[in-house]
């Protein structure tokens, strides 16, 4: 007697724990976690930006005087594709140090950009799937020299607040000094 009692107790407590085991449903009626929302998201959004080779000092009105820089940023998702960013981009254009430890020289530019609506994100996404920002000079085309270096740094701050830099290093050539330069 004793052992079927026992025997009723243990089967008693395995479907009651079987049972409430089984009250955590993985079905279709499961809500994610707000952390789990924020680690699916984050898989499709931004993990890093990158300032492509394309970036450069350019005229906007097609005369020999440049206006400003055309900056064509990567957004990159966790997977190493293109994606669509929303949020803010704040670009900086240094004088490049050479031989120093901080290559970051005075900072001569400022731009904040926002990217906030479908007609924002159309404006500046482009088919080969990169985003140009035309960024107008400030401070007077005379903060550039021609053959010299410059240092262009973005940050995308995200809507929840990360940030994601990258820096790129590129050459001043005007059209007048390669032409010269050819020339001799």
């Amino acid at each position: 007697m004793r052992n079927t009692l026992i025997t009723t107790t243990f089967f008693t407590v395995a479907l009651l724990l079987v049972g409430a085991l089984g009250c955590r449903s993985t079905g279709p009626d499961r809500l994610p976690t707000e952390q789990d929302r924020m680690d699916q998201l984050s898989l499709m959004l931004p993990n890093r930006v990158q300032i492509q080779p394309f970036t450069k000092i350019k005229s906007f009105n097609q005369d020999d005087i440049p206006d400003g820089i055309l900056a064509i940023i990567r957004p990159i998702d966790t997977f190493g594709d293109p994606v669509k960013a929303v949020g803010f981009f704040y670009f900086e254009l240094y004088s490049y140090r050479p031989a120093s430890g901080e290559s970051k020289g005075e900072r001569l530019e400022f731009w904040e950009k926002t990217i906030n609506t479908e007609k924002e994100v159309r404006q500046h996404w482009s088919r080969a799937q990169m985003y140009e920002f035309k960024l107008a000079w400030t401070q007077g085309a005379g903060v550039i020299q021609p053959g010299k270096k410059y240092i262009l740094a973005v940050t995308y701050r995200t809507p929840w607040d990360t940030t994601i830099q990258d820096e790129y290093v590129f050459d001043f050539q005007s059209p007048g000094e390669s032409l010269t330069e050819e020339a001799e």
